[in-house]
Formats: structure tokens, sequence, C-alpha cells
């Protein structure tokens, strides 16, 4: 089982088997590679089949939840010594810090809106961009161009909100703690650091970017400590069941083939230290 760590604990040997792992799967030419994982996010970013699975519905926490186990195994099956990071953005706030440094993710855009200029992904020759709503060959950021990163008080807004998700089960959802983390309702964490970061991270495609990951992987601890608080157990992810077009608690979770209730506990595979 396996420890997700902030990124500002990292050393330099876990930085450096993330990124190469990162490389390698993107180097993969078949099977579920890098490139896969963007191309899935690009495919469920709006509802197929009427139902929303990836984004604006009570599944946004359990579909993603699932789409990072996916690649963390992924780059265990490279180097079984790699766990996926989280960026804890309350604490690590700045443009050059973790994990914006240039042995991990590099920095930001040129002129600030740009290709990113610094690191291992920096330039279509070190991390070629494939699968992309642009023509862009070339990862790009523009960070701190659009609103701000969460602070420690707007995380403890969300945490502190027992009720996981409320009708009408989407982006206009007056209350519940789903849309709040998500970003329909303030204080809206998840689509404030999208935004913050901008380039890919904020086009449909953002998986371009390796470090969708580590803030996904954040979004991901802060559930599990709402979880630590309210409970893991099925009866607090809503709705129960019934419900048209929105994926309850046991509805299968597409394209993964499980079921939303089967990610509800995720300690059997992984903790966050």
């Amino acid at each position: 089982m396996g420890t997700r760590k902030s990124v500002a604990v990292l050393t330099a040997t876990e930085k450096s088997n993330f990124v190469a792992a990162v490389k390698a799967l993107k180097a993969q030419s078949s099977g579920r590679n890098y490139d896969w994982f963007v191309r899935t996010h690009m495919t469920y970013f709006n509802a197929v089949n009427g139902h929303n699975y990836a984004h604006m519905s009570p599944s946004f926490l359990p579909w993603h939840r699932q789409y990072l186990l996916l690649l963390e195994n992924a780059l265990k099956a490279i180097n079984p010594a790699v766990d996926l990071p989280y960026w804890n953005w309350t604490a690590n706030r700045s443009t050059t810090g973790a994990p914006f440094t240039s042995d991990f993710m590099g920095g930001n855009g040129a002129d600030g809106n740009g290709p990113v200029l610094s690191g291992p992904f920096a330039g279509s020759t070190r991390w070629r961009i494939n699968v992309s709503a642009t023509s862009s060959t070339s990862l790009r950021r523009a960070m701190t161009l659009r609103g701000s990163l969460p602070t420690g008080s707007d995380v403890d807004t969300v945490l502190g909100v027992s009720t996981y998700d409320v009708s009408p089960w989407g982006s206009s959802s007056g209350s519940g703690m789903r849309n709040r983390m998500e970003g329909g309702l303030s204080p809206g964490l998840h689509g404030r650091v999208h935004n913050w970061i901008g380039g890919h991270m904020a086009q449909v495609d953002s998986p371009n970017d390796p470090v969708f990951f580590l803030h996904h992987c954040n979004i991901d601890r802060l559930w599990s400590a709402w979880q630590n608080r309210w409970g893991y157990g099925a009866d607090r992810y809503l709705p129960g069941g019934g419900v048209a077009n929105v994926v309850d608690v046991d509805e299968v979770l597409e394209p993964f083939g499980v079921t939303a209730s089967s990610t509800l506990d995720h300690r059997g595979s992984y903790t966050y230290a």
C-alpha cells in the first residue's frame, strides 16, 4: 500500500523517479499510456450518454479518485517506488516553489502566458502535447493571471459541510460539500486552481500538464479528510439511488467499469502522509 506525500517534502530521488515514470508512461506507444489519460478526461469532461461522470455531478470525486488510482498504478508498473504526490496549494503558493521547481514540474510560461520555459516538461522536445484542444505542441502555463489560490479558511468551510451533495445534483446545487469542492458554489476550490495555473490547465485537455494529477491528488486528500470527519460509508455519498442521469452510489463510473461505492474507501489502496 502506498503513501501519498506532499510535494514539499519529496526528496530529490522521489522527484526524479516520479518525473522519469511520467515520461516513460508518455513514451509508451500502446495501452493505457499518458495520452490515454488526456483523451479520457477530454471525452468525459462533458456528459456522455446523458450522464455527467467527471464533472458537475456527485461522481466528480469518485470518478477522479479512480482515474488517479489508474494513473498511479500505471506509474508503479514502471517504477514500484513511485507514489502520487499531492500539491497542498493552501501552503505552497509560490510560482517558483514546490511543485514549480526546475527539478520537478518546472515554472511558468513565456511572458507569463505561453510555453513553459524551465524544467523537465518545457518545450515540445521534452514533453510534446499530442492530444489537445488547441494546436499547441508545448505545455503552456499562465500562472496568477486569473484569480487566486484557495486558502486554509476556504478548505475549512468546505470540510465543515456534512452533506455530500443535494438536488439537482449539478453545478447549480445550492448546498453540499461536492459543489463547494468542485467549483460551482463558493469557495470553489478545484476550479480556482485550474484557472490560477492557466494555459493547458484551464482547458478540457488539462491532464496534459502533469500538475493536474498533483492538484487532483490534493482534492482527493481533502475528500479523504472530509470522510475521516463524516464517514466513509456508502450512506455518506448522495444520491443513494434511483436518480435519472446521475451516477448514484451503486451505478458504474464509466469508462472504468467500477461503481461509485467501490471507490469510497481508499484506505486499502493508499493513505495520505
